[in-house]
């Protein structure tokens, strides 16, 4: 059995220099080490991501230590020696690991390594690079555990932009476990807390622990799995736990509950039992907030005039928003629309004794929507995006990446004929997606002139389904940036191919956007460029989008006859919602 191999799978005599030190300075060619488990029945293999800030490699402490420990445990263990102390290091060592956890993952039993069971396991700044790996392989080639011991960097933002470069797959198979010592970094210990809180919030398996002050940390240099520390028993028990896959629970928001507000629940149902009214407004403190003087304005301009009810109430969540559905709050009601705002509630974790899942908040959603359609067959529902903010400041936090993934669950519900998808965000946000603090100066309740622009972005799609005129008097003259679905030619299905790309985007996962017009449309790439009648059409170069793109992920958003106001439109509508493309090309005008 090889002790050592070659990312090409092929078998090398010896490793790369270690020094006195016990580190790793430098890579001469990376390779993987393997180190079997002298248990009979091995229990998998860990795929080992030691650290040293991608300028060394801990191999001694973290490296070899970790491995003995993980023998010890039943698994054999490969430990990656990759690239550090190079230009561009953080990507050469994510190529590194990229190629040699996917050779594990095809080829590792033709090394003698055990194949049940395939856990990545990464330590300080390897923590960071083993979060990097996941985030970029595929949903079928993921481990089936992630073990981060103090991992470095998780709060890192791209140049312009306040979202963090490495993020958990938003559909998470594996388990994750997460450890840091409380005498650590404490930005590091925070943005690794939401990282896991956001793992849990997509609906996957996720153990956060903050263990006491302790001789190990991200920055030194000793034995992480030390008998005299704690973590050693915590990722025993994590290692020996078995995953409980059953989705048998009933779902917690979609169970009807009653809400706290009974008197308000009873002043509604007076008022609609003496008239019928036309549109209704369904939602928490966010739609409440209509009711308050310094908001009066903005409904009697925009709502009044259409016969509207404000039943938002303050704290609601969507079980809340079901019961009162099912006891009566809507009998005998016909409305043309209703508007639906609901969900940040559900994911507040300071003020609600339980946090839910995106999964779980999108089921309930899903819930509301079908009892409405129910009661209400002849009604349009328009059903808003989740709004960004959180009570705790203006950055996207783990609360926010759940609307986030919740939202675009709930986006694929809309049909275009009775269910129908808002997203007008973008009014509370600064260009680096920060949340701008005027616009919610509290970080979660748009302010009155935010409600107002809110209202202004929904009108179009409103006083569509209401069927009467713009109550806007403040529409730009420029109608370039005033969006709408206009078609100058229907020489393809323009809608069609909008309803494909947000039924693809989300598998796709683009590195890459392209937004543009028919020049951008005819090259190539995904979607399919389709006739009028459906049937596929041969774009105009496929050769050199090949030649271009042909490594990377790339969602093509080029709409033949588009003009600014349609891609304005299809932004609006979801298009880009939930993605992170490194890089965005627009080509219109």
């Amino acid at each position: 059995k090889a002790d050592f191999i070659s990312l090409k799978a092929e078998v090398v005599s010896k490793g790369n220099s270690v020094e006195a030190d016990g580190n790793l300075h430098e890579i001469n060619t990376p390779l993987l080490r393997l180190l079997r488990t002298n248990i009979k029945s091995a229990k998998g293999t860990a795929f080992i991501l030691a650290g040293g800030g991608y300028e060394m490699l801990k191999i001694k402490n973290e490296g070899e230590k970790m491995a003995f420990f993980l023998n010890s445990e039943g698994f054999d263990v490969a430990i990656l020696e990759y690239h550090v102390s190079k230009v561009q290091n953080r990507n050469l060592a994510l190529a590194d690991a990229l190629q040699a956890f996917r050779l594990l993952k095809t080829s590792g039993n033709e090394f003698g390594l055990e194949g049940k069971r395939l856990v990545i396991v990464g330590i300080s700044s390897g923590g960071h690079l083993a979060a990097r790996l996941v985030q970029k392989l595929g949903d079928k080639e993921q481990p089936d555990d992630l073990i981060l011991i103090s991992p470095t960097d998780l709060n890192e933002t791209p140049v312009n932009s306040v979202f963090p470069i490495v993020r958990p797959p938003v559909q998470p198979t594996a388990g994750l476990f997460v450890s840091f010592s409380a005498n650590d970094n404490k930005d590091w210990i925070y943005s690794a807390e939401e990282y896991a809180k956001t793992w849990r919030g997509y609906d996957g398996r996720a153990i956060f622990q903050l263990l006491p002050d302790s001789s190990y940390t991200s920055q030194g240099d000793t034995n992480p799995v030390d008998k005299q520390l704690k973590l050693p028993d915590n990722l025993k028990a994590f290692l020996n736990t078995q995953a409980d896959n059953s989705t048998t629970t009933p779902n917690p928001a979609a169970i009807p509950v009653q809400g706290y507000a009974k008197q308000r629940y009873a002043e509604k149902r007076t008022l609609l039992a003496k008239e019928k009214y036309e549109l209704l407004l369904i939602g928490n403190s966010i739609s409440h907030n209509f009711e308050k003087p310094q908001y009066q304005p903005i409904w009697n301009q925009f709502f009044a005039p259409r016969k509207a009810l404000n039943l938002g109430t303050s704290a609601y969540r969507t079980e809340n928003i079901l019961w009162d559905i099912q006891n009566g709050v809507l009998e005998g009601q016909t409305p043309k629309v209703v508007v639906l705002e609901i969900g940040t509630n559900n994911i507040d974790e300071k003020n609600y004794p339980t946090r839910h899942t995106a999964g779980q908040l999108a089921g309930g959603i899903e819930a509301i929507i079908k009892v409405l359609r129910a009661k209400l067959p002849d009604t349009k529902i328009i059903v808003l995006r989740c709004f960004p903010g959180c009570y705790g400041g203006p950055n996207p936090s783990s609360h926010r990446a759940i609307l986030e993934r919740a939202s675009d669950m709930v986006s694929k519900l809309a049909d275009g004929k009775h269910i129908f998808y808002c997203d007008v965000n973008h009014v509370f946000l600064n260009l680096d997606g920060s949340i701008n603090h005027e616009a919610m100066p509290d970080w979660l309740h748009p302010g009155p002139a935010a409600a107002k622009a809110w209202v202004r972005a929904m009108e179009p799609l409103l006083c569509e389904l209401m069927g009467d005129k713009s109550l806007d008097t403040e529409i730009p003259e420029n109608s370039a940036i005033v969006p709408v679905p206009n078609l100058e030619n229907n020489s393809y299905d323009w809608r069609g191919r909008h309803k494909e790309v947000l039924s693809i985007k989300d598998s796709i996962n683009p590195e890459i956007v392209l937004i543009g017009n028919s020049i951008t449309h005819l090259w190539g790439g995904e979607p399919r460029m389709r006739w009028a009648d459906g049937n596929l059409r041969e774009p105009n170069g496929p050769e050199s989008w090949d030649s271009l793109f042909h490594n990377y992920r790339v969602l093509n958003l080029g709409f033949g006859w588009d003009r600014t106001q349609n891609v304005l439109w299809r932004l609006d509508r979801g298009e880009l919602d939930g993605l992170h493309p490194r890089t965005v090309i627009i080509n219109i005008g």
